[in-house]
């Protein structure tokens, strides 16, 4: 009904500004709802409309001052949301609790806050503008130029990937189905950033800090490439001058580095590391796994809820003696997070042999090839008279 009469981004607002948790019948808490709402919304809807107004503005013979004013619109909205969707990721308290390492770079106090959400959206303003001006350029000097400049882009993103062995997502699923979801994830991810610079996904399990700052200059790049094709290669009647298109980009990269800067200078300094980093998903989990306290069981419990893949190289070594320690504590006290879908996602090396016995019998779990080869040899004793061991 929400959707219907278009209160549905009032009511997330809300739910996010009133740090509503996530239910036990919902799939996903209510900032990332929010989160993929207007990710999508912005991505097949404002996005394109802005391409297509600079596209229309290009070829027009006369440039209104209305269609440059609705451009600036949208791109500042745009921009806008972005920036709200990272803003409300790093500030939100269980967030920062959880991932510290990660999140944090706003500051705790309120002008410092305010100036930097501004250089955020100053910044994410410009990336989009330089972004929709040079994939209009481009469309408009040759169409088939746009098309390779996007594949190759989005390749190079999956090559890297690919090359850290970093390409699958961490959710916990198998085979195609796992497969489809990590190029759907991946691709929607370099969209997000190379459009609307979504500083929320430069985290390790999203796009890296390292190709975070790579898409931003290679966006710069691609902007100055676009304007030097069509300069050289457009032939048409309504073609703008050099003089006019490098006063734009002058006019954009300025507004771009200034607000680099002001970003830099009123952040955390500790966090600036993360837009550069190379940690992949595995390592961001095993920070998280680090960093938990002793009285944290829940934000480490949450790893074991991914795919093994994550936790496998160190698992062993910090899950494994953490959840066998624990085990009997928590089947006595039941928190929480220690429900029946949370244990089917441990491994059953992970868990004391003698709730894998009882689980095999209640749970559904699969039996363990130790005590299959017990059972057995029990039998045979049974049949050759003898008594089972106690």
């Amino acid at each position: 009904i929400a959707i219907l009469v278009g209160f549905k981004p009032a009511l997330d607002a809300y739910r996010v500004g009133s740090g509503s948790e996530m239910e036990v019948h919902q799939t996903f808490s209510p900032l990332q709802d929010m989160t993929y709402c207007k990710s999508i919304e912005t991505v097949f809807e404002a996005i394109p409309s802005s391409i297509l107004q600079i596209y229309a503005l290009i070829l027009a013979k006369e440039k209104g001052l209305d269609a440059i004013v609705s451009i600036l619109v949208s791109a500042a909205t745009i921009a806008f949301t972005s920036s709200m969707i990272s803003y409300d990721w790093d500030t939100s308290p269980k967030q920062r609790r959880k991932v510290p390492f990660q999140y944090g770079f706003i500051p705790d106090k309120a002008s410092s806050r305010a100036i930097c959400f501004l250089s955020m959206m100053s910044l994410s303003f410009a990336h989009v503008m330089l972004r929709t001006f040079s994939c209009a350029l481009l469309a408009v000097t040759n169409k088939r130029w746009l098309t390779y400049y996007i594949v190759l882009d989005m390749g190079l993103f999956f090559l890297y990937k690919i090359v850290r062995r970093d390409f699958f997502y961490f959710v916990n699923f198998n085979g195609i189905v796992r497969l489809a979801m990590s190029v759907l994830q991946r691709f929607a991810i370099k969209l997000l950033v190379d459009f609307i610079m979504l500083i929320h996904l430069r985290g390790p399990c999203e796009m890296g800090g390292f190709w975070f700052l790579v898409t931003l200059l290679l966006s710069m790049a691609g902007s100055v490439g676009s304007v030097y094709l069509y300069s050289a290669h457009y032939e048409g009647d309504d073609k703008l001058d050099v003089e006019t298109l490098q006063t734009v980009l002058g006019i954009l990269g300025a507004v771009w580095v200034s607000s680099a800067i002001s970003f830099t200078l009123v952040m955390r300094r500790t966090y600036l590391s993360t837009f550069y980093s190379l940690d992949k998903a595995s390592d961001y989990f095993q920070k998280v796994s680090l960093n938990a306290r002793e009285d944290q069981d829940d934000i480490k419990s949450d790893v074991l809820n991914y795919h093994p893949d994550v936790y496998r190289t160190w698992g062993d070594e910090l899950l494994k003696p953490w959840t066998l320690k624990n085990w009997d504590r928590w089947e006595e006290e039941k928190p929480a997070w220690f429900t029946d879908k949370w244990i089917d996602h441990v491994p059953n090396e992970y868990i004391p042999y003698d709730w894998r016995v009882k689980y095999n019998k209640t749970k559904g779990r699969v039996e363990d090839p130790q005590m299959r080869r017990r059972s057995s040899l029990v039998q045979v004793k049974m049949l050759m008279g003898g008594e089972e061991e106690k």
